[in-house]
């Protein structure tokens, strides 16, 4: 398909996503089973998509989605396929089990979708709220969607983070602790997610500056010595050996390391840009109105950019957008926030503030999906 058959493919399942869900909103606590009808609608629809895309669509597909499948589905035992994996333990599982049912990949990327949209609707649901349920999932469609056709281990990762820390608000430390095992056996990163959280806590809460000042230092140091903390934790079997690749993608001179950036990158730079101007944004309208917002939902998008802006320049590499998603992903909550600066008083103020609020998040969805063709998720192509 073109960008352009694409681009209106994409955008047509993102409003009908957005229509069903608002329609679920507003059916939750009036007509129970037509609340559920239009969830399961507007679950299905996204991940409808990600099931029926080709295997190149999404740059990781064929080497991680494809191979863990066809390993499941001519594995004879769970075990077999256990000893011949390196994949993380939750991932193989759910390439085990879809395998039992299906011999087509396209349901293991449907399945992969459904783990990472069913926990951001699970948000979408619970800060209902503060937010219609609508926006939050707008956010999500323009602003991860398609990296999740990419990073799909980690996107199931960082989306069971926020539900970690939606259940550390709400003192349920058993749900708690079980999303985190989730995000967990997704990807080993998950642990950064929960560092974060924690840091944001810290830094928010009622602490002298002294204390404060010493995580700050204590911090720099981690980031100064990263090469060497990450060889320790590799040689004491800390990390798994498959982290030694992610690992010299960092640190590595080598100018043609996976990831690594050579000179003046107009796309890179344009992608720190927008990130800059995303989370800051939300952030300075809000300073001009009384709105109660979660101090930590603030802050782990700005603890998110200084890691990325941190990692692209002092290690020439973009790698550091792969740990910063788990504090990036908050923006499906902080972004909508916009709206709630304006004045909305008549019909006209609504559509004209949830206007500014679309094209906000489309533009970097078009120029840096679309056009520039992160994730390699632009030429959308059917499997069949």
């Amino acid at each position: 398909m073109s960008i352009g058959e694409s681009t209106v493919l994409y955008l047509s399942v993102f409003l009908l996503t957005c229509l069903f869900t608002d329609w679920a909103d507003k059916n939750f606590g009036i007509n129970k089973r037509a609340a559920v009808f239009f969830s399961v609608i507007a679950l299905f629809i996204p991940s409808l998509l990600a099931g029926v895309r080709a295997d190149t669509v999404g740059k990781d597909v064929l080497e991680y989605a494809v191979r863990t499948f066809d390993l499941a589905n001519s594995s004879t035992s769970y075990s077999y396929m256990r000893e011949y994996t390196t994949e993380p333990l939750g991932y193989a599982t759910l390439a085990y089990i879809t395998a039992r049912f299906f011999n087509n990949t396209g349901y293991f990327l449907f399945t992969s979708q459904v783990m990472v949209i069913l926990p951001v609707y699970i948000i979408a649901y619970k800060k209902r709220n503060q937010i219609p349920m609508w926006q939050t999932m707008c956010a999500y469609m323009f602003l991860f969607y398609n990296n999740s056709f990419n990073v799909m281990k980690q996107s199931v990762s960082a989306v069971f983070i926020m539900l970690v820390y939606l259940y550390m608000k709400e003192h349920k430390k058993a749900k708690m602790i079980i999303c985190f095992l989730i995000a967990f056996s997704f990807h080993f990163s998950a642990v950064f997610g929960l560092v974060f959280i924690y840091m944001a806590k810290f830094l928010n809460g009622k602490r002298n500056k002294n204390t404060k000042i010493a995580l700050v230092a204590i911090s720099l140091f981690v980031l100064l010595d990263l090469r060497g903390i990450s060889s320790f934790l590799l040689a004491n079997s800390l990390l798994p050996e498959k982290y030694t690749r992610n690992i010299e993608a960092v640190f590595s001179m080598d100018t043609n390391v996976y990831l690594r950036i050579v000179g003046f990158n107009t796309h890179v730079f344009f992608d720190w840009v927008y990130k800059l101007f995303l989370v800051f944004t939300p952030l300075y309208l809000m300073r001009k109105v009384d709105i109660k917002v979660d101090k930590n939902i603030k802050i782990l998008p700005v603890i998110g950019l200084a890691f990325y802006s941190y990692v692209l320049m002092m290690f020439r590499t973009i790698y550091g957008v792969r740990i910063s998603l788990y504090c990036d992903m908050f923006l499906i909550l902080l972004v909508p926030m916009i709206t709630k600066v304006f004045r909305r008083e008549s019909l006209s103020d609504k559509i004209a503030v949830n206007g500014f609020f679309v094209v906000f998040m489309g533009a970097y969805w078009f120029v840096w999906v679309m056009i520039y063709g992160w994730s390699a998720s632009n030429y959308f192509q059917f499997r069949f």
